[in-house]
């Protein structure tokens, strides 16, 4: 296999990057670990070291006027929607978030998650007409409004995420101790708990309390300890989804992503590989941790389920969990679903070599979840096979 590079001078996700929020303490520190940086990407770093300087202005402001009110915030016992990239997570990210007994990061909370309650109501006018009205990775509908994943928010914090491979595609040793967070230092582990759980309660003040933080991240698939030691009473909802479909759209996810926010050109060769052996990793995680979470706490659904029959599928999810309210989901969701009849998947192709590496790659899914493999004359044609 030859070696591939590709060039991430364009941007498909308009004037911001995912560091665009980050503040200067933490850009100093990203600095610090010596990302590999090229021409193409240099304007990113600028912009994004410029903004970090008004990013830490306002923080402090913010920290000044809310930070004892959301101090006293109580947390409710949170729901985390779990699985790897690809596989769901934000469409069902999207329908439970229609419940309104659940809370979730927003576009403000996700870019600026230092001074998001501060400034929200004047950043939200301005960046939405900024931001693309499509995600660039699969076509979904991108508002200011609509939920998002707070591994992004976390990263900005205090850059203990693997999310930093965005930037260290090629240094795996700076972000892999990231995922299952069980070699942190008793410091570090003392600073992800508390700002992971002060990002949480700025939730749960915006919206005025007594509600249910609703998050989604890939990332916390590997976590479930470290979680249920912050929250015995944490609810998950795993959703998996046929490894054939994850594999080319996680491939066209990290392109997109590291592509539009790193700042170096991609080895698209180490970067199919390291999305390779995170996904096996993911579920030898998963399926050692799945076992220590407590009876009535953990769901597990599957893609092609949820999408033939979303509100049977959801209505499993709440029943399982003991959750209340599906009766008012199910009424709040019917216009999302008849968007979503119109809603156009990526293709892509897959030949009968693709086919071969995936499934000896990731055989155990296609066992652990009873997906098929494919026959080999499915594939002389080449199958179709839709993001």
């Amino acid at each position: 296999m030859t070696k591939q590079s590709v060039n991430n001078s364009g941007s498909s996700q308009g004037p911001f990057c995912v560091w665009s929020g980050i503040d200067f303490i933490n850009f100093v520190k990203l600095m610090r670990l010596r990302p590999t940086i090229r021409w193409s990407g240099l304007y990113r770093l600028i912009s994004s070291g410029i903004l970090s300087v008004s990013n830490s202005c306002l923080s402090a402001l913010e920290t000044l006027v809310y930070s004892r009110k959301v101090k006293r915030t109580k947390l409710e016992s949170p729901v985390f929607i779990i699985g790897h990239w690809r596989s769901g997570t934000t469409l069902l990210h999207n329908l439970m978030s229609m419940d309104e007994q659940f809370i979730y990061p927003n576009m403000g909370a996700m870019l600026f998650p230092s001074h998001f309650l501060l400034t929200e109501p004047v950043l939200k006018h301005v960046v939405k007409r900024l931001i693309p009205k499509q995600r660039p990775m699969d076509n979904m509908p991108v508002t200011w409004d609509l939920p998002q994943e707070d591994e992004t928010s976390i990263m900005l914090l205090h850059l203990m995420s693997p999310y930093l491979a965005i930037a260290f595609s090629d240094q795996a040793e700076v972000y892999d101790r990231f995922y299952e967070l069980d070699q942190l230092t008793p410091k570090e582990d003392k600073v992800w708990r508390d700002t992971f759980r002060y990002f949480m309660q700025k939730l749960t003040y915006r919206a005025g309390g007594n509600k249910h933080v609703l998050l989604k991240s890939p990332t916390h698939t590997f976590r479930i300890r470290f979680l249920l030691d912050m929250f015995p009473d944490a609810r998950f909802i795993y959703i998996h989804r046929n490894p054939y479909k994850v594999y080319n759209s996680t491939l066209h996810l990290r392109k997109t992503m590291f592509g539009d926010n790193g700042f170096a050109p991609l080895d698209m060769e180490k970067l199919e590989e390291d999305m390779a052996n995170i996904y096996v990793n993911h579920l030898h995680v998963y399926e050692r941790d799945r076992q220590i979470v407590p009876e009535g706490q953990l769901h597990e659904v599957s893609f092609e389920d949820l999408t033939a029959d979303p509100v049977g599928e959801l209505k499993k999810v709440y029943e399982h969990l003991n959750l209340t309210g599906f009766d008012d989901l199910e009424k709040n969701m019917q216009p999302y679903l008849k968007d979503q009849k119109s809603y156009k998947k990526n293709k892509y192709e897959m030949d009968a070599a693709q086919e071969k590496k995936i499934y000896e790659r990731w055989q155990k899914a296609f066992e652990l979840f009873g997906y098929e493999r494919l026959p080999s004359d499915a594939l002389i044609k080449k199958a179709r096979v839709a993001s």
